[in-house]
Order: C-alpha cells, then sequence, then structure tokens
C-alpha cells in the first residue's frame, strides 16, 4: 500500500513537472511569435494532461487567431466564455467581437463588447471598441439613408425627364399639325390668289381691246355653240351606209 501511495505520488509529482514544463514552453513560443509550437504544447496540456485552466484555453485562442485561424480560435474563445473568471471571460468577449467586427458583422461584434463590458467595467478596450463600431453602425446607416435619397432623387430625374420628353413629343406633334394646317391655308390662299390674279388678267386684256367682259362671255357661248353643232354633225354622217362599190378611202 505504502508503494503504491508512493507511485501516485511519484506520478503525479511527474505529471505536476511535465505541466509546468509544456506550460512554460508554450508561453516562450508564443512570446517568440512561434505559433504552431505554442498550439502543440496547448494542445497537450489539455488533451493528455486534461489541464480545464481557462488561461490555457484563452492562450491556445490567442494563438490560433495570430496564427490566422480565426475559426479555430473563435472556438476555444467560447470555451474560454465558461468561466468564473470575469476578467478571463471579458477578454474572451473582446476577442470574439474583434473576429466579427474584422470580418464586418457589426451587429454581433457590437453585442458581444457589451457583453465584456458587462463582465468586466474595467476592460477599457472592450469600451472603446464598442463606441468604435457603434459610431461605425451609425454612419452605415447615414450613408444607406443618402443612398436611398440619392436613388430616389434620381428616380425623380428620369421621371422628370421622361415626362418632359413626353410633352416635347407632344408639342412635336401639334407643331407639326399646326404647320399643315397652315401650309394647306397658304396653298388654298394661293389659289385663290391665283384664280383672281387669272380673273384680273383677264379683264385687263378686254379692256386693252373695248371689249366688255360680258360680250366676251356672249362670244364664247356662241363659239361653244358652234362646235357642238359640228360635232353633233360628224356623229350623224359617221351614221349613213357606207357604199360598198366605193372604196374605203
Amino acid at each position: 500500500m505504502i508503494i503504491y501511495l508512493i507511485l501516485i505520488s511519484t506520478f503525479y509529482v511527474n505529471n505536476i513537472d511535465e505541466i509546468n514544463r509544456l506550460t512554460k514552453e508554450a508561453e516562450f513560443f508564443f512570446k517568440n511569435k512561434e505559433y504552431e509550437k505554442s498550439i502543440i504544447n496547448y494542445d497537450i496540456l489539455i488533451d493528455s494532461f486534461e489541464v480545464s485552466d481557462e488561461k490555457v484555453f484563452l492562450n491556445l485562442a490567442h494563438s490560433h487567431f495570430l496564427n490566422g485561424d480565426t475559426t479555430a480560435a473563435l472556438e476555444n474563445y467560447n470555451y474560454t466564455t465558461i468561466t468564473d473568471n470575469n476578467k478571463v471571460k471579458s477578454i474572451a468577449l473582446q476577442q470574439i467581437g474583434n473576429i466579427n467586427n474584422s470580418k464586418n458583422k457589426l451587429e454581433e461584434a457590437l453585442e458581444f463588447y457589451k457583453e465584456s463590458i458587462i463582465s468586466d467595467n474595467n476592460n477599457l478596450d472592450s469600451k472603446f471598441n464598442y463606441e468604435l463600431v457603434k459610431r461605425k453602425i451609425e454612419d452605415q446607416k447615414k450613408d444607406q439613408e443618402k443612398n436611398k435619397d440619392k436613388q430616389k432623387n434620381e428616380e425623380q430625374e428620369k421621371n422628370q425627364e421622361k415626362s418632359n420628353n413626353k410633352k416635347n413629343d407632344s408639342k412635336g406633334e401639334d407643331d407639326k399639325d399646326k404647320n399643315e394646317k397652315d401650309n394647306e391655308s397658304k396653298d388654298n390662299d394661293n389659289e385663290q390668289n391665283s384664280k383672281k390674279s387669272d380673273s384680273e388678267s383677264l379683264e385687263e386684256k378686254l379692256k386693252k381691246i373695248n371689249m366688255s367682259k360680258k360680250k366676251a362671255e356672249m362670244i364664247l357661248d356662241a363659239l361653244n355653240n358652234n362646235e357642238f353643232q359640228y360635232i353633233q354633225q360628224l356623229k350623224r354622217s359617221s351614221k349613213k351606209k357606207k357604199d360598198k362599190n366605193k372604196p374605203d378611202w
């Protein structure tokens, strides 16, 4: 029994020594920015020696984050938040907020910063980041409102332009109809003026030969009657039978 207790005690002491060695090495690697090596040591502490210290999870999360693996970092930061140590919890929540902020998930980031401040009101970094992200969200909302107003104004300008084009087209059609009517009126006026001019010209010619318009009309009627009689005579002569003994000519 005594030998068994001595073996257990020896094993426990050896484990403590190994845990301390791995922890110091991990911290050394971390400070020297050899994050992959620090991750290996922290994984051994958690998996092989079942170390559940929240500081080990926090440092492992930091190592993943600085090594560029945000997915593994988030997983270990979330593990770290399950602790009664409010300062460590606040740092973990702050880091989750930072990752969301870097991905432009501003609303989520703001909420994690808020929880970080609640966990530790002395976390000045979280307070600063909270105000910074809050302002970014407000600026984005203002920009969105400006863009909406700009789009609205552009839409109104387009509609106004369409309305003006429609009015111009309608005015053009009206002007075209008016021009056509004016042209028709001018043609009618020209025709009437031409007839008037011809009439006046005839009267001037009659005056030159000392003949009245009435007398000229009588002569014209007589000529028309003679022409009509001549045509009638031609028609009657064409109806007479031709002599078969005579040639056609």
